[in-house]
């Protein structure tokens, strides 16, 4: 499917520019200062030189490092959560998270971060209870791409839209499961201290932006809430932009595939107060690139190069995530699609069988005595020698 909208996509780019710029509005470049979103290092995306008023109002002491800051409020070692993109294959994570409270393995977080599909599942994953993962399991094996996209027509797009499909659905399944009661329960787990973040691409500035859901939720701003959602979820092209304060947003995953939370702070992270935490990262996606001889035709040529590019994204981000993760003097524990999974090749489908095998993978691994690895998967990218170094010095 992917390629088959690639191919359109090639096909009738020359005339989206020429029609789009003869129909689409001029946007002034917003200067208005984001009260509930942060850069990923906690500060303020339009001015960079001081932390921002997302931090400041909510945890004035948090200069010195964040994750310290989080330990000293929570009295104990923290569990982190990061939940990877990877659209239909979220369902991966919902049956990890399903499965991993089955095993009585499963902690209650501290932090929990997603990004696009990652931040669909991050409010269910916070709250944690039974009825929690049994609405990620429906919502994640019991939908079809008619609960999350429209398509448009070709008279729609070439009228100057700002993307091949619309995803008035999606906000409307949203809806069904992120609720006022909902919030409710976020705000509660926030007055406990405990951090619900979501990242997206502010696409004005090319920045990622992290937004504070559970200061939003304390906020009882129902309609943002959501908003941040579908901004993270939207994916480029396919799915339309979200504007949200005079900011356009997409897809979180377009600058950084996965949220490494505790990073933000003005000094260097001391060490852990009460030995060291767990950092989990669950990657709603298959890491390995199967070796198969491409046909030069330019869907499959397009198709293959954005999947390309997106492996070495979450590569990059997992490294990125375990370097954070030695910092803050945190176990770093990950887990990802395994290859005999069949999932499919468009994480657009949203095919009901492909989600359920995921979901299913997803739970029996979790089930597992120890499904985690230490270190993210192709680390021999960086030299050892290189990974020694890091380590001495820490």
């Amino acid at each position: 499917m992917i390629r088959r909208m690639i191919t359109v996509l090639s096909s009738f780019l020359l005339m989206f520019i020429l029609v789009g710029c003869a129909s689409s509005p001029e946007r002034e470049l917003s200067q208005k200062t984001p009260m509930y979103a942060a850069l990923p290092n906690g500060y303020d995306p339009l001015n960079p030189g001081r932390l921002s008023p997302m931090y400041l109002s909510a945890m004035p002491d948090v200069k010195g490092n964040f994750i310290r800051h989080l330990e000293r409020k929570r009295g104990h070692a923290l569990n982190l959560l990061s939940l990877s993109g990877g659209g239909q294959n979220g369902a991966f994570g919902a049956g990890f998270l399903n499965g991993w409270r089955e095993s009585g393995q499963r902690p209650e977080f501290d932090i929990v971060a997603g990004v696009s599909t990652g931040a669909l599942l991050a409010t269910h994953a916070l709250l944690g209870t039974p009825a929690d993962d049994a609405i990620l399991e429906k919502m994640y094996t019991q939908v079809t791409k008619n609960n999350i996209f429209e398509n448009r027509s070709i008279y729609g797009i070439l009228s100057g839209s700002d993307s091949l499909r619309d995803t008035a659905p999606l906000r409307t399944l949203i809806a069904e499961y992120v609720t006022a009661e909902t919030l409710q329960r976020v705000a509660s787990a926030y007055d406990n201290n405990r951090l619900l973040l979501v990242g997206t691409t502010n696409i004005d500035y090319a920045q990622t932006w992290i937004w504070n859901m559970s200061l939003i939720a304390k906020h009882g701003m129902l309609d943002l809430y959501r908003d941040v959602l579908i901004a993270s979820a939207s994916f480029p092209i396919i799915f339309p932009p979200v504007e949200i304060e005079g900011h356009l947003f997409i897809d979180g995953a377009a600058r950084s595939n996965i949220v490494v939370p505790g990073m933000a702070g003005t000094d260097r992270p001391k060490p852990p107060l009460y030995g060291p935490g767990n950092m989990y990262l669950i990657s709603n996606g298959k890491l390995n690139h199967s070796p198969k001889a491409l046909r030069r035709a330019l869907g499959d040529v397009a198709a293959t190069t954005v999947n390309v590019m997106m492996n070495q994204s979450m590569q990059t981000a997992l490294t990125r995530s375990y370097f954070g993760s030695q910092l803050l003097g945190y176990n770093y524990k990950m887990i990802a699609i395994p290859d005999d999974v069949e999932i499919g090749n468009d994480p657009l489908a949203f095919d009901p069988k492909q989600m359920r095998a995921a979901f299913e993978a997803g739970r029996a691994l979790a089930k597992q005595s120890d499904p985690w690895l230490s270190v993210p998967p192709k680390i021999g990218d960086i030299p050892t020698w290189a990974m020694d170094v890091f380590k001495a010095r820490q």
